[in-house]
């Protein structure tokens, strides 16, 4: 088998489609970001194709399509190989590091698809199901959050992640109020994405302690080692942490040996795709910590992730965007969780997605 040629058709979607929320880093919306998406087709001269999804808009597909040249001709279920071909021309392609991802994970969609199986069993299965967390956008008043919360543990979730505004003091007030609304048995994290300094951050942890939180995750920026090997040393919860690290598993190794993170997040978009995810949770494993899988901002994404969590045991959670829909676009049936709280993995073969191609082609803008 070889691979005969690659496609990337950029999408927009519509801000009708979803519900109406909000998150920006810098004053910049994350949400607006996210609306032009590209869509990944890999062929081969067998007809078996490998579908994937990216995110970044025009730039990141531009760089996708410009790795056509080093996949023509090669066997796509060499993704070991492939990966390692891609990775070593980086310095020379200058490739961003979520532009391999969409690639690694439409060579594994073809795999599955050729051995008849899910991809996780294909890694080797651990378990069918994963419990889900409410991952939180971001609202302008405690009461908003509140709400949220509450209604996310009346659907089953256990657990919700609060994203904040990186403003310590409002953070905590927010922090508070959720945590005396859910009462003690519902598990909190807190993500400032990165936002603030080294003594916020200090004093936010020894506050979310008080309040019983599971995890702070991204505190200060993931490339301030020195920084989180403090946090991790000066503080009982855990620092969860790395997940747009550069330098893929090979950077992340530095952090876990020296002991400046507790939990390590990752995922198949910002990591450069299931290849390298798998070994970064294999890695964890080996030092007795958690690899917390990020979510994508796509459907095909997210079920990579699942594959990946489900060939695993360092791995808790799925991480499950609410309100929810904001990511659910392009497939006939999107990733569902049930009453118990518990996200199922797609048992056909591949990604085990149905490709809603009349939705696909008909908010194409562009196709490289």
């Amino acid at each position: 088998m070889k691979i005969t040629d690659l496609k990337v058709q950029l999408i927009r979607r519509d801000l009708s489609e979803m519900p109406e929320v909000e998150m920006s880093h810098g004053g910049i919306s994350f949400v607006k970001q996210m609306m032009e998406v590209p869509i990944i087709r890999i062929f081969t001269d067998e007809g078996v194709e490998g579908t994937s999804c990216g995110r970044g808009g025009l730039p990141l597909a531009q760089y996708v399509a410009s790795l056509k040249q080093l996949l023509l001709g090669e066997d796509p279920l060499y993704v070991e190989r492939i990966w390692q071909k891609i990775w070593s021309m980086n310095r020379i392609l200058h490739q961003p590091q979520p532009a391999l991802g969409p690639v690694d994970v439409a060579l594994w969609d073809i795999v599955g698809k050729v051995a008849d199986l899910p991809i996780y069993q294909l890694l080797g299965a651990y378990r069918d199901k994963v419990r889900a967390y409410a991952s939180s956008t971001q609202y302008p008043d405690i009461e908003s959050y509140v709400k949220e919360a509450l209604e996310c543990r009346a659907k089953g979730f256990s657990a919700y992640k609060l994203h904040v505004s990186g403003i310590p003091n409002e953070d905590l007030a927010v922090c508070r109020g959720v945590r005396e609304a859910v009462g003690d048995e519902m598990i909190l994290m807190h993500d400032p994405v990165g936002l603030y300094d080294r003594r916020q951050a200090l004093m936010v942890g020894r506050e979310l302690e008080k309040l019983n939180f599971y995890w702070l995750e991204e505190p200060i920026q993931d490339t301030d080692i020195e920084g989180l090997l403090g946090l991790c040393n000066a503080l009982d919860i855990p620092i969860a942490s790395l997940e747009v690290l550069p330098g893929n598993l090979y950077t992340r190794a530095q952090y876990i040996a020296k002991g400046a993170v507790d939990i390590v997040r990752s995922d198949t978009c910002y990591n450069g795709g299931i290849t390298p995810l798998k070994k970064i949770a294999s890695l964890c494993e080996a030092f007795g910590i958690n690899c917390e899988i990020h979510c994508c901002p796509n459907p095909w994404m997210n079920a990579a992730n699942l594959h990946v969590m489900c060939s695993i045991k360092n791995c808790d959670f799925y991480e499950w965007m609410v309100p929810e829909g904001i990511w659910d676009f392009g497939v006939k049936e999107a990733i569902k969780f049930d009453d118990e709280g518990f996200v199922h993995v797609p048992k056909k073969p591949g990604l085990g997605l149905e490709i809603n191609w009349e939705y696909i082609d008909s908010h194409t803008i562009q196709t490289l």
